[in-house]
């Protein structure tokens, strides 16, 4: 769903979508994509009773797409949830009363660019005159354009062709693209068909003359302000889960694998190599709010946002500092 959409239209959506109601401070419903990378943290912390142990009974709830999170916010049926950073973003810049409480996780690593073996595409410049199946979504195109420019290949001559997940990879499979730019599960899937990985957004590429990272993908955490006011004991301990979750995921990476499949229907092999392309932390920093600027005022150029946004208008550090003063920096 475009950021672009009207937030009314927005609001009526989210009414015929999510009738679950509001959460409140008896049983929290924490809203998540159904995967690894944005996910998995939250679905660790509740089945390894972190989130109790903070003094939050939190119950995890699954969207098919992230994208579909801004819809429940708008109509009140969802106020804390877990998903792609330009959701609060586009909400934000749209006058939502929403605030990111943490960035969750770097998920850079989990999108890709895989292709084809037959095909013979060591490099993105090989992808000139190739077929790319790919999701036209603002949070991904960046990541081709730049690459495309950092291996002076010629994006004219990219044919793009524009599909949803599960049909780029039986695409794929049957040879009618050449590449896909996909992120996680979808990408392992592909890898498995006989795929290469040709790049990913956190591998570190030369523009303008400066070596850098691809592209900066983020995962966050956040809620309705209202939502926060009303309960702020149960956001710091919604916090707290997240981040012992986090910390325990990086001691115990096969069980917390282990754990997530189960809970997201997915194989586990997938959900571990997904969680090797993710760095799941806590966190709130200075490096991060830069970059969030730039993203928005990047949708902002590409007419994506209304209006642009900072980091200063989309962020609440005062709980997460709280709970974990190291976190905040």
């Amino acid at each position: 769903m475009a950021f672009k959409k009207h937030i009314g239209a927005l609001a009526v959506y989210a009414a015929s979508v999510f009738a679950m109601g509001a959460a409140n401070a008896e049983s929290i419903e924490i809203w998540t994509s159904r995967d690894a990378q944005q996910g998995g943290v939250a679905v660790v912390a509740e089945q390894k009773g972190f989130f109790k142990d903070a003094g939050a009974d939190v119950n995890v709830r699954f969207v098919s797409s992230g994208s579909e999170i801004p819809a429940g916010m708008a109509g009140r049926s969802i106020s804390v949830a877990i998903a792609a950073w330009t959701n609060p973003m586009s909400m934000v810049a749209n006058g939502l009363p929403v605030k990111i409480l943490a960035r969750t996780a770097d998920t850079s690593g989990a999108y890709q660019i895989v292709a084809r073996k037959a095909d013979q595409i060591e490099s993105v410049k090989d992808l000139e005159g190739k077929k790319i199946g790919l999701v036209r979504l603002p949070l991904v195109m960046p990541m081709l354009t730049k690459a495309c420019a950092a291996a002076d290949c010629d994006f004219s001559k990219l044919t793009l062709v524009n599909m949803q997940p599960e049909d780029i990879v039986l695409a794929f499979q049957r040879g009618n693209v050449d590449a896909v730019l996909i992120w996680e599960p979808w990408a392992t899937y592909s890898r498995q068909l006989d795929g290469d990985l040709v790049i990913s957004a956190s591998d570190e590429v030369t523009l303008d003359g400066q070596k850098k990272k691809l592209e900066g993908l983020y995962a966050a955490v956040f809620a309705r302000t209202d939502f926060i006011e009303s309960n702020p004991n149960e956001t710091k301990a919604i916090l707290k889960g997240l981040n012992e979750a986090a910390k325990w995921m990086k001691d115990n990476t096969d069980e917390a694998a282990t754990i997530i499949s189960k809970q997201i229907n997915m194989p586990k092999d997938v959900v571990v190599s997904t969680l090797a392309r993710v760095e799941t932390s806590l966190q709130l920093n200075d490096a991060w709010g830069v970059e969030y600027d730039a993203k928005a005022q990047q949708l902002y150029e590409d007419k994506e946002l209304k209006q642009t946004t900072t980091a200063k208008a989309s962020v609440l550090s005062g709980p997460l500092s709280e709970v974990c003063s190291d976190c905040v920096k």
